[in-house]
């Protein structure tokens, strides 16, 4: 292995053993860094498609997607969430030859408006939460099919009366095969910490997270399956929800209740992202996926009560300079969210611009 891979892996692998403990939802802090931006990859179970196929709304999940192809592209991801919950990301690609490719942006979650109430339920008036972070990321093609990147993010929170800052750092490795249409993906997520704290004294971890993906095309049929496993470093993903749980009443009359524990394929499925793409043309696509872990944690009541959770379905169309994106992925029976992505290359626009008045001329 070359000394230059020999390195990137070497780092990348010192990340996982540096956070390696157990760690699941609601034990760490800025959850929002987690949440899908791009609906490309909402609809493929909720992480990205490892395919280096010049799709800047996947960078903030995956920087070593970042590609002097993407030079000069604006990209702007909407989010209507649960309720009145809103997020989104808006980045831009710049291309520095050999230096590598940079993307600038921001995410952000906006949780809506609170009713500010004290203990008598007198109503004092409204207040806000809003989470942020901006983004700079790097990518450069060490080779022809390896590429390599990095994201580095500085958080802001404000949860009521209650603010923390934060940094954070993501970096990924590549290897993609245009002939064979095969990618593979390793990225680590949210290595970091609170530069401030909401309350003092009480530091919490960042949701950090070690993702593989792997992606291939059918040669003779325009599909594409995807899978990424997730949440690599939890020794336990098994959740005990209400309908895990029963009541059995022994011989002797007395009930005894019954808690359903994860099994070693339940462990394994929780892990797993599954994804499918249907692409005729290179203007249009159809997008599938499946997200074992949200349909288990979010199902209503049992078993019986699924509808779609987990599911999620999306669309791409492009047309003449610009690329739009949707995709409506289920979170609970009772909400589920849209996503909605617009890209353009700018200096297309101002080449048109440049060319209308040449020709007034």
């Amino acid at each position: 292995m070359p000394l230059k891979l020999k390195y990137i892996f070497s780092l990348v692998f010192t990340f996982a053993l540096v956070t390696s403990y157990s760690q699941v939802g609601g034990q760490a802090t800025y959850q929002f860094l987690n949440l899908a931006t791009s609906p490309r990859a909402a609809a493929t179970g909720g992480y990205f498609v490892p395919v280096a196929d010049q799709d800047e709304s996947q960078i903030y999940a995956n920087p070593s997607l970042l590609s002097k192809q993407m030079d000069n592209r604006l990209v702007v991801n909407y989010v209507n969430y649960i309720s009145d919950i809103n997020y989104g990301y808006t980045g831009y690609v710049k291309d520095f030859g050999k230096v590598g490719t940079f993307s600038l942006g921001i995410n952000y979650l906006n949780y809506g408006k609170f009713t500010w109430a004290d203990e008598s339920a007198a109503v004092l008036g409204n207040f806000s939460a809003s989470e942020s972070a901006m983004n700079i990321g790097w990518g450069k093609a060490l080779r022809e099919k390896i590429s390599i990147g990095f994201n580095a993010k500085f958080i802001y929170s404000q949860l009521y009366t209650y603010k923390s800052v934060g940094g954070a750092l993501d970096g990924a490795i590549t290897y993609y095969d245009p002939v064979k249409d095969l990618g593979i993906s390793l990225v680590v997520r949210n290595f970091g910490t609170q530069f401030t704290t909401y309350t003092e004294g009480n530091r919490e971890p960042l949701p950090f997270d070690i993702q593989l993906g792997f992606a291939k095309k059918l040669s003779h049929a325009p599909f594409r399956f995807s899978l990424v496993a997730h949440n690599l470093t939890n020794q336990k993903m098994y959740y005990q929800n209400l309908g895990d749980q029963k009541i059995v009443q022994s011989s002797n009359g007395e009930d005894s209740l019954i808690i359903k524990s994860g099994n070693f394929g339940d462990e394994i499925m929780r892990r797993m992202a599954i994804g499918m793409e249907f692409i005729p043309t290179q203007n249009f696509a159809v997008r599938v996926g499946y997200n074992f872990q949200r349909q288990q944690e979010l199902k209503l009541g049992g078993t019986n009560k699924l509808g779609t959770v987990g599911f999620s379905f999306g669309t791409q169309i492009k047309i003449k300079k610009l690329t739009f994106q949707y995709t409506w992925a289920s979170y609970h029976v009772g909400g589920s969210a849209h996503l909605i992505s617009i890209s353009a290359r700018t200096s297309d626009f101002k080449k048109k611009k440049e060319s209308k008045e040449e020709n007034k001329q």
